[in-house]
């Protein structure tokens, strides 16, 4: 996750269904136990392919249209990287624009990339069911699951740069380092849109904590923004992590022991299952589905 930045984690606790999910039109549920099925079967895999395969098999299981687009991209010290992009669909004949939700799902060498970045590509696949089940009236929505983001950004990168003059969805919405805590942490530039007033009023009503801000570490959704899309970008963290991270953004250094937890986990072999809180994810979703439908229009 936040491709090679001391890793900085991300926050905004998202708890609930509330009055105005329903109102939004969210009917959908999200199991603790099936989240904790996807994260152990994407984190089991011991490199990009495994963990994509595992990400296509559960694509295919929920019967959305599923494709992938295979890269070779030349680094600046002269490397080659290759890797793919996996997708899936919910399509709709009378959509008017496309809205693409998206995670990466490579990972470091080291720990299994539980927290970085098998849970947000497990936030992603339950999220695209969601909508499966209910679909959108207007909208085409995208899931988009990006390789070689740790090595800087390189599969969504290519993915926009191929589409700069045609195809680039109207909306993204990024999820990186999304396994546990109490606090949603939603990022995005310039005054609050109504997709992110939706979001803090559903998380105000639910009295799950969220936080919005334009300090952030980078990730896939600096790729979009360079695109000219309306982008933002999740994390769900403790709530005592967001300001260490924006404070070490800021140059600042943490007090003594006040190291946020998620810069000593992802990157580190201590980046595995147990790190893991299915209930808190699966509470904070139906928030985020409620805001996501604001933009079927």
């Amino acid at each position: 996750m936040f491709v090679r930045f001391a890793k900085t984690l991300i926050l905004i606790a998202v708890v609930a269904v509330v009055s105005f999910g329903q109102a939004a039109g969210v009917k959908s549920g999200f199991d603790a136990k099936d989240y904790t099925a996807l994260i152990e079967r994407i984190a089991s895999g011991a490199n990009s392919e495994e963990r994509g395969a595992a990400i296509k098999a559960e694509l295919s299981a929920i019967k959305v249209r599923v494709s992938t687009e295979g890269f070779s991209r030349k680094t600046r010290d002269g490397a080659t990287v290759r890797g793919n992009n996996i997708f899936g669909e919910v399509s709709n004949p009378r959509a008017k624009r496309t809205v693409m939700i998206g995670a990466h799902y490579d990972r470091v060498a080291a720990g299994k990339g539980a927290v970085d970045n098998a849970s947000g590509s497990a936030a992603v696949l339950m999220l695209l069911r969601a909508f499966r089940d209910s679909p959108l009236k207007d909208t085409n929505l995208q899931a988009a699951f990006w390789d070689h983001e740790e090595q800087g950004l390189h599969g969504s990168r290519i993915f926009v740069e191929n589409r700069k003059d045609a195809g680039l969805p109207a909306v993204y919405i990024n999820f990186d380092v999304y396994g546990y805590g109490d606090t949603l942490w939603l990022w995005s530039e310039g005054e609050p849109s109504a997709f992110v007033r939706a979001l803090l009023d559903s998380s105000a009503a639910s009295k799950f904590n969220a936080v919005h801000g334009s300090v952030y570490p980078p990730s896939d959704h600096l790729s979009f923004k360079a695109g000219g899309v309306e982008t933002y970008s999740f994390s769900l963290l403790s709530a005592d992590e967001v300001s260490g991270i924006v404070q070490l953004l800021g140059g600042e250094a943490p007090a003594p022991g006040k190291m946020p937890k998620a810069l000593t986990t992802i990157h580190t072999e201590s980046d595995t299952l147990d790190k893991i809180d299915a209930a808190a994810v699966v509470r904070s979703l139906p928030i985020v589905e409620a805001a996501i439908r604001i933009l079927d229009k």
